[in-house]
C-alpha cells in the first residue's frame, strides 16, 4: 500500500513542469537589495539590471519593486 502512495507522488512529481527562472536566486536578492541602497551608485545599478531582469522575464513578480 505504502508503495504504491510512494510511486504515485513520485509520478505526479515528475509530470510537474519545472519552473524556469530568468536569473539565480542570488542575484535577483543582490538586485533588489541595490535596489534598496541609499548609495547612489549601488541604487542606479541595481535599477539598471533590474530593468534587465524585467525585460528577460517580464511575468516575474519578484521585479516589480524598485
Amino acid at each position: 500500500m505504502y508503495n504504491a502512495t510512494y510511486a504515485e507522488i513520485g509520478r505526479k512529481m515528475r509530470e510537474m513542469p519545472l519552473e524556469k527562472t530568468c536569473a539565480s536566486y542570488e542575484w535577483e536578492e543582490l538586485v533588489q537589495k541595490m535596489c534598496a541602497s541609499d548609495d547612489a551608485g549601488l541604487h542606479a545599478i541595481g535599477v539598471r539590471e533590474l530593468e534587465i531582469l524585467r525585460k528577460k522575464c517580464p511575468d516575474c513578480p519578484v521585479f516589480r519593486s524598485c
